[in-house]
């Protein structure tokens, strides 16, 4: 009877544990309910997070295509027989839930192509517009609703000469693709909401939109207040720019916290004013978090010392593509115990060979420099681990596993 006991025992112990069994060269687990995971796609070309909520409503925040040309960019991965646009829509396609054939929600953070995409003469040029990030995402998968910081009008500090942004918005004008458009809510809880079962999580499961525009949450409700002086009395200089104008958010599943930001300023550029920081007077809405998607890709305007000690992360992570993410003084931020004492890992999805020159010593406490980045959380949102994918090739065999991180904050706390 004992010896039964004990089979059933060793049998039930396997059930649990086999979800976290995984090991270097295995494919990453598949989605089920009650798990998130938050990829960061790795093109070698800008800024992109495939998020996947507990319920297996689905969301991209930005897909970034720029020119790699440039010697201070890295290589397209895993090469450029396809787009970046297409490379990303190949990796959803890999990865989305079962059944699912799209996106619930795209948002773009700001009008960049390191963000959104260029104008760039992909291999799916039509005649009106060119595909490409975003336009090529939304033209091969089915977008439920796309969210940018300027709909409908476009009128708040949008260059609408741009030919990236002419390029955007024939695509919004032209396309035959049916898809909600929606202008990104400063304050709002319930943009980005469970679409398939929010009764299971109840309390447990929040996107909280923090900032856009120069209008930030209170963390009251959804109060917001304004952050900018009248324009009338600034010189041209001194007007924000895109950077200064990108969407944050904050998404909460039981005790872990995630934050994005796009390219929001932390250090006013030169003879510009201080309510160019941004995060300074983001930090205290945000409070302590697990991990934090870098602003503006680890470059030195950004990720400030407050903005550091006040979110104090478990996890950066930092969306690379250029010669300049992240900058050395900014790693210096991110690692030093002086702003906070506890632990911290740092993983970037690329480090140029010149970042590598400049940073130093600094490469080797990063740990990881390379690949797709997955945050795979644990049902009821208590652990988490971090899963390092290759990225050179379409199978995305595990290179590394880091956890389980237990969760240190709740869903509502601040600072």
């Amino acid at each position: 009877m004992k010896y039964k006991i004990y089979i059933i025992l060793w049998f039930l112990c396997f059930l649990y544990l086999r979800p976290y069994a995984q090991k270097v060269g295995d494919t990453l687990p598949i989605w089920e309910k009650g798990y998130m995971y938050i990829h960061h796609i790795n093109t070698g070309c800008g800024e992109c997070a495939y998020i996947i909520f507990p319920d297996g409503t689905t969301m991209l925040v930005d897909a970034g295509e720029n020119n790699a040309d440039s010697p201070r960019h890295v290589p397209p991965k895993p090469n450029d027989n396809k787009a970046p646009g297409e490379w990303i829509v190949d990796y959803i396609k890999n990865m989305m839930p079962a059944r699912h054939k799209g996106l619930d929600y795209a948002l773009i953070t700001h009008f960049h192509s390191d963000h959104m995409g260029g104008v760039l003469k992909s291999k799916n040029a039509s005649g009106r517009y060119y595909d490409t990030g975003m336009i090529t995402v939304a033209e091969n998968l089915p977008v439920g609703k796309l969210v940018d910081r300027g709909f409908p009008d476009y009128d708040f500090l949008v260059n609408k000469e741009d030919k990236m942004l002419k390029n955007y918005f024939n695509f919004l004008h032209f396309t035959k693709c049916k898809i909600k458009l929606e202008k990104f809510k400063p304050g709002a809880d319930n943009q980005f909401k469970l679409l398939y079962d929010s009764v299971s999580y109840d309390g447990k499961f929040k996107v909280q939109n923090l900032y856009a525009n120069g209008w930030l949450w209170t963390g009251k409700g959804d109060e917001i207040r304004y952050l900018f002086p009248d324009f009338g009395q600034l010189q041209k200089y001194d007007i924000p720019k895109e950077n200064t104008l990108s969407c944050a958010l904050k998404i909460s599943y039981g005790n872990f916290t995630y934050y994005t930001g796009g390219d929001v300023t932390g250090y006013p550029k030169p003879g510009r004013a201080s309510f160019h920081d941004v995060e300074t007077q983001m930090a205290p809405v945000i409070g302590s978090i697990e991990v934090c998607c870098v602003d503006h890709h680890g470059y030195s305007d950004a990720t400030n010392d407050l903005f550091v000690s006040t979110l104090s992360p478990r996890v950066f992570i930092i969306q690379a593509s250029d010669a300049l993410h992240p900058d050395h003084s900014t790693l210096e931020r991110m690692l030093s115990k002086q702003l906070y004492k506890g632990k911290r890992d740092v993983f970037t999805t690329n480090l140029h060979d010149a970042a590598k020159i400049v940073i130093g010593k600094n490469v080797k406490k990063m740990k990881s420099r390379k690949g797709h980045i997955v945050i795979r959380v644990l049902p009821d949102g208590e652990q988490y681990y971090i899963y390092i994918l290759d990225d050179s090739n379409t199978k995305r065999k595990i290179k590394r596993i880091y956890g389980p991180y237990v969760c240190k904050n709740g869903l509502d706390h601040n600072i």
